[in-house]
């Protein structure tokens, strides 16, 4: 895991703030897609502030949908 996150770091990433009631969800889904989050970090039970590779955040308007987050 440290390995990957170097190298996003190298590539790029972006910081993101999901915001909806089905956040466990749309982690879920970004699993199964294994879309690569990191140093999640919950606020209240409805905020999530995460990182995500360049070329993942590509992929996570699909599970926006999915979610209505």
């Amino acid at each position: 895991m440290q390995f990957k996150i170097l190298i996003n770091y190298i590539k790029g990433f972006v910081d993101i703030v999901v915001e909806g009631y089905y956040i466990e969800r749309f982690i879920n889904i970004c699993t199964s897609k294994n879309i690569f989050l990191w140093n999640l970090k919950r606020d209240k039970s409805t905020i999530l502030y995460a990182r995500v590779s360049r070329k993942d955040f590509k992929e996570l308007r699909s599970v926006c949908k999915k979610t209505g987050c």
